[in-house]
Order: structure tokens, then C-alpha cells, then sequence
């Protein structure tokens, strides 16, 4: 393939062939013709030029500059919650709506200081229930800690005017102890010998009154 010299130099030939007649012949209405061929070739030389030059620019082997496209990661990013966004409660937490200890869960177990709570529990809540006497607000806020969010529902409407006990005559005793998670407490009163049910969720978590049933023929 002639290169963009050549094609230069034979573009200068093709005109300077064309530029001038033949000797001994007289410029007239063949010179319309010569001329019309001359810009004939003159035409077809710069076509030629203009083709050889694009041919040496392709193979001239510059680098290709296009910048590569990065590969797409084949794995998604883990999601990354911010510090603080979520706060788990501290070990040993108690729900205060489910009484549900938050924390690792404890298997109970019936020892000697589950038995002495357990029945402290029953004959301090038998104490706050049997005062029929005492204003329905005040009455309330000091029992309903000591029971379970269902005894809660059960007991909220309770008048204590209706209550046959109006004092703890005893200490409690643990009767049924068949369940390490539920506890069964006879509590003497004025009016006969109440059985306090509790529960606890685990070993870790404070026992709570579940039903405070009077004695048989009563409540």
C-alpha cells in the first residue's frame, strides 16, 4: 500500500501532466476538455490521498485509551445497621408488661431460697388483698405489683369491700410443689384459709400471683 508521501507526489505528476497541451497544438475548444479531465483526476487524486491517509492513521498501532469498565462484584454487600440504632436490654431485665425476664433463661429449681420467696410472696400478697376496708385506689396500687399481667385483668375491677379476709392470721405454706415454675401457698385468714397460686418464667424471674382462691363456699 503507497504511503501518504507517494500519493502526494503522484497527485503533482497527474497535474503537472494535465497543466500543460501537447507541443505544437493551440489551446481552444479541446483545452475545455483538458481542463474538465484535469479536474477529473484532480478530484479522483485527493480521494486516493484522503484514503491512504485514514489507512496509515488505523495501522498506526496506537493504544486503545477507552478505560475499562470495572467488573460488577458477583457477592451483595452485607447490610450494616448503625451503633445505636437497635439497644438490646441488659441481662436480667424484667418486661414490664409480661414480667418476662430478658436475659439467658435459668431452669428453676425448688431450694431452699425459691421455697422462702415463693411463700413470702404469697403471704405479703394475701396481706394486701384481705383489707376491705382500705380506699380502692390505694388498695390497688399496692397489690397490683405482686400479680401476673393476667391476674392483673382479672382483679382490676375487684372492690375490696367484697373481700371476706380482713387479715393474715399465719404464715404460709408451700403445699404443691409439683411444678418447679408454679407454686401452691395455703395463707390463714380471719376468714378461712386462702390458697395463693404463683408462677415464675425461670429460675431467675421474681414469682408472681396468679389467683388468690378464698376458701371452699367462699368468693
Amino acid at each position: 500500500m503507497p504511503t501518504g508521501r507517494r500519493a502526494t507526489n503522484d497527485l503533482t505528476s497527474a497535474r503537472d501532466a494535465v497543466d500543460e497541451p501537447p507541443s505544437g497544438r493551440s489551446s481552444g475548444p479541446r483545452s475545455v476538455v483538458v481542463r474538465a479531465t484535469r479536474s477529473a483526476l484532480l478530484i479522483g487524486a485527493g480521494a486516493v490521498l484522503a484514503l491512504v491517509t485514514a489507512a496509515c492513521g488505523s495501522g498506526s498501532g496506537a493504544p486503545d485509551t477507552a478505560t475499562p469498565t470495572a467488573s460488577a462484584t458477583s457477592s451483595a454487600s452485607a447490610a450494616v445497621i448503625p451503633d445505636g440504632e437497635f439497644t438490646a436490654a441488659p441481662d436480667g431485665v424484667v418486661n414490664e408488661d409480661t414480667g418476662e425476664v430478658v436475659g439467658d433463661h435459668v431452669v428453676p429449681e425448688w431450694d431452699a431460697q425459691s421455697r422462702e420467696a415463693v411463700t413470702r410472696t404469697a403471704e405479703k400478697a394475701m396481706t394486701a388483698f384481705a383489707r376491705p376496708g382500705m380506699a380502692a385506689d390505694q388498695w390497688w396500687d399496692e397489690l397490683e405489683p405482686l400479680l401476673s399481667s393476667a391476674a392483673q385483668l382479672d382483679y382490676s375491677y375487684t372492690d375490696p369491700a367484697n373481700v371476706p379476709a380482713s387479715a393474715v392470721t399465719g404464715p404460709g405454706t408451700l403445699v404443691d410443689d409439683s411444678s418447679a415454675y408454679l407454686g401452691y401457698v395455703e395463707v390463714p385468714t380471719d376468714a378461712g384459709t386462702y390458697t395463693v397460686v404463683l408462677s415464675r418464667l425461670d429460675g431467675a424471674a421474681p414469682w408472681l400471683v396468679e389467683r388468690l382462691a378464698p376458701p371452699d363456699g367462699q368468693g
